[in-house]
């Protein structure tokens, strides 16, 4: 039976993340790109951020055709590496990306090409932040808003190339710190920024802090103390500070000591468990789970029936204690049927009553 909501979306989503007293648990898969079909921009148009007020209205309709319980500020992983110089390709119908063909980085040399900038005056993140604005003036009364940051790890590699990059990291770690540093303090200013803005919260990516990309020591040297600092300013702000990790075996041992996450945005159980029960037992009073509905597999190619029974399923693990949002591991695809996405968040509410 379909639940009548006896709580605003952004009184519900707070109190799921900091363990209180929700009437269901919230829904909010991360239709962030597939939102530009509610903009009338193209894909392309809406990734380079330069009609705010159409992308402002894209979400507000998105949230209101699909029920979403709120919104993160993700465009694409393209954006901080763009606004440091990195050359972005932005296809019609897909996901902006870095000209791979000409890195930014050609070199170990080239590190000191990093160069500190103004988030709120620069290109794409100016776009974002003024996009925050929009929404907090649209929907901050009523529903959640939460911004995203890109870390400086993955952000620098896109400007190398992953493979040159990972080698950089042995043989040339202080030139890839020097860089990092600056990254960092931009980083940092763009996620306080984002929270000034009106966001409620602020999400930090730290995909390279999992088993699938780098060993915990390496993470720790390169990103640790950065991400510290930025999530410490974004809890100043009075945001809540969120992870978002889509690799496999994430470190939430070391996220929890550097980020002290209110919650993890993720599509793979922790590196120190087993299985989703598993990780609810371990995991599930300390830090909020945010997910984690596989995107490709279920909104690309699942019926109805089977996205409804993925949903079900989760919230038989995770509901119980509280501290769960309903959502997918990682972006909903930008160019999946949005019926799926509506699928997702009818079953929550379904299913999801406390």
């Amino acid at each position: 039976m379909a639940s009548n909501d006896e709580m605003s979306s952004l009184a519900r989503v707070a109190a799921a993340l900091t363990y209180g007293e929700p009437d269901r648990v919230p829904v909010a898969p991360l239709v962030c790109g597939a939102s530009h079909r509610f903009s009338g921009l193209t894909y392309a148009d809406w990734s380079r951020c330069e009609d705010v007020e159409a992308m402002v209205h894209g979400h507000v309709d998105s949230i209101d055709f699909l029920g979403l319980d709120g919104v993160v500020m993700l465009v694409d992983l393209t954006v901080e590496a763009g606004e440091f110089g990195c050359e972005v390709v932005y296809p019609e119908m897909d996901t902006a990306h870095p000209n791979y063909d000409d890195p930014f980085i050609k070199g170990p040399e080239d590190y000191k090409k990093i160069k500190k900038i103004d988030p709120r005056k620069s290109g794409r993140m100016k776009g974002i932040i003024d996009m925050t604005a929009g929404l907090s003036k649209e929907i901050g009364q009523t529903h959640a808003i939460v911004g995203f940051v890109y870390g400086s790890l993955g952000t620098l590699s896109m400007m190398r190339g992953p493979e040159a990059f990972f080698m950089d990291l042995i043989e040339h770690p202080n030139e890839v710190k020097e860089a990092l540093a600056v990254m960092d303090e931009v980083l940092l200013d763009y996620a306080v920024a984002q929270a000034e803005a009106g966001a409620h919260g602020v999400c930090y990516d730290n995909l390279y802090a999992s088993q699938s990309i780098l060993s915990k020591d390496l993470w720790r040297e390169f990103e640790g103390e950065g991400m510290l600092k930025c999530c410490k300013a974004i809890g100043e702000t009075g945001a809540l500070v969120v992870h978002h990790n889509c690799g496999n075996g994430i470190y939430f041992d070391e996220l929890q000591e550097w980020g002290t996450p209110h919650a993890i945005s993720h599509a793979y159980v922790a590196d120190d468990v087993d299985s989703w029960e598993e990780h609810k037992q371990k995991w599930g009073g300390q830090i909020a789970t945010i997910g984690w509905i596989p995107p490709g597999p279920v909104a690309m190619l699942g019926t109805q029936e089977e996205i409804e029974e993925e949903c079900q399923a989760e919230l038989e693990i995770f509901k119980e204690g509280k501290g769960f949002i309903l959502s997918t591991g990682c972006e909903y695809p930008p160019n999946a049927p949005l019926k799926h996405a509506k699928t997702i968040v009818e079953a929550g509410k379904k299913y999801g009553v406390y």
